[in-house]
């Protein structure tokens, strides 16, 4: 599962950033509800406030949390701001590579990686929320990282991109998006109706290497739990074969 959770500021208010919205413990209840509906084995978890919020989100789920800020110039001249995952499966690595930098303030965007045991075999998963701005820098970073991980690989998160954007051509030659191989209404639901609140864009993905991975289903979260964020949950039932 991928999901944008906005600090925690909620679904309303679309017209404002979510990091000038104060978050709630009502709010970090409803984005938790969200995950428990679909009962996931993994979630990548974009704009994460900090260590304490994704930390109260895997007590709420029931699940492990690793958690990783953006390049440190926000946390200078800004606030502080990242990308964690949930889990449930045992974490055998963590690391963080910078997508995106600005030599002289310091900001940028990072990658989370993460190695999982799966049924006593190894798994490389990438969490990435990608800027609006120099979106093919990240995306050649993204797959220099791609070259450098060991198989099988999943890439998850927010990339801020249409299906149809140029930018995902190389990517299709490695990784195959788990909406298109699932095929089912649900995934035809998503490509639809999107993982924005209020447009119909998708911007969050899941992509899988096929040669490892069989998908059985993907989908949104259902209609209660999608006002929790700007963004939507989406979900991908995948197998590793």
């Amino acid at each position: 599962m991928t999901l944008n959770i906005r600090y925690g500021g909620g679904g309303g208010k679309l017209h404002k950033p979510g990091y000038d919205l104060p978050g709630s413990p009502e709010n970090l209840a409803a984005i938790a509800a969200a995950i428990r509906s679909v009962n996931p084995d993994a979630v990548a978890l974009q704009e994460v406030r900090n260590q304490l919020q994704v930390e109260n989100l895997a007590r709420l789920t029931g699940m492990n949390s690793i958690y990783m800020s953006h390049p440190i110039g926000y946390r200078l001249f800004f606030f502080e701001w990242g990308l964690a995952f949930l889990h449930r499966h045992t974490l055998l690595k963590v690391d963080r590579r910078t997508v995106l930098v600005d030599n002289k303030s310091g900001v940028g965007r990072s990658a989370l990686l993460c190695s999982i045991r799966v049924n006593r075999r190894t798994a490389s998963m990438i969490n990435v929320h990608f800027d609006h701005e120099q979106k093919a820098v990240q995306m050649d970073n993204v797959m220099q990282l791609l070259e450098e991980v060991a198989a099988p690989v999943c890439l998850l998160g927010d990339f801020n991109c249409t299906p149809k954007s140029p930018l995902f051509a190389g990517l299709k030659g490695r990784l195959a998006d788990t909406c298109l191989l699932a095929g089912t209404p649900s995934s035809r639901r998503v490509e639809t109706r999107g993982t924005l609140v209020g447009e119909q864009m998708r911007a969050d993905y899941i992509w899988v290497d096929q040669q490892y991975f069989s998908v059985q289903e993907a989908g949104l979260v259902d209609g209660p739990y999608q006002n929790i964020s700007d963004h939507v949950g989406y979900y991908a039932d995948v197998t590793l074969v």
